[in-house]
Parts: structure tokens; sequence; C-alpha cells
């Protein structure tokens, strides 16, 4: 079956989005598993106030041991985006018809935008 020059349109713009929301879950992932792990070298004040304080010990083990999950809990978010990415190519050549993966898609996109909206203002 052949796809209109719309289709294709509507499944590339699907890939773009996907694509950005990749890299956004990533970089967020990378940051908070740099700044976890390394700690002390990142945030350099008192730990009297800071989760797992008052000591540098306990604030360091805090910091990781949230950043560990957040870490494990991206890599399961980009294998999900990987199996939209194949639903969307599989539908795009014709092979299995779907119809929910642009939906999806569409709705990831608004939510990065609400992401980095938020992410820009906090600046």
């Amino acid at each position: 079956m052949k796809q209109s020059r719309g289709a294709y349109a509507a499944q590339g713009g699907c890939g773009i989005a996907l694509g950005l929301f990749g890299w956004a879950v990533a970089l967020s992932a990378a940051q908070g598993l740099f700044n976890g792990l390394l700690y002390p070298l990142v945030d350099a004040h008192d730990y009297q106030h800071s989760w797992g304080g008052p000591t540098l010990v306990g604030a360091w083990v805090v910091h990781a041991a949230v950043a560990v999950p957040v870490a494990v809990g991206a890599l399961g978010v980009l294998r999900g985006m990987v199996a939209v990415d194949r639903a969307n190519e599989q539908t795009l050549s014709g092979r299995r018809r779907r119809w929910w993966p642009l939906p999806l898609s569409a709705l990831v996109a608004g939510g990065l935008v609400l992401f980095f909206t938020a992410w820009l203002h906090q600046v």
C-alpha cells in the first residue's frame, strides 16, 4: 500500500519528536547520574540542609541512591521510545498498520515542549 506525502511527513515528524524526546531523557538522566555520583565535586556547600545531611557521606549516599534508579528508569523509557519508533517504521513501510504511534508521538512532543518551558523558566 502506497503512503501519501502527508503520511510520510506526519511519521517523519513523529520520528523527530521521538528523537528529541530521547535526547532530553538521556541528557537529563546523565546529568542526574553525574550529579548524584559525583556529588561532592558538583555541590560544595554546607551539608546541614542537604538530603542525607548533615554529613558529606550521608548527602553523597542519598543523592547517589536517587540518581541510579532514575538512570535505570530512563533506560526503560528509552526502550519504550524505540518500540514506538519501530511501530512508526512498520506503519510507514506498510508491513503493519497501527494507529497509536502518531497520537503517542504527538503527546510526547507536547510533553517535551512543556518540560523545556518549565526547565527554562527555573533558571
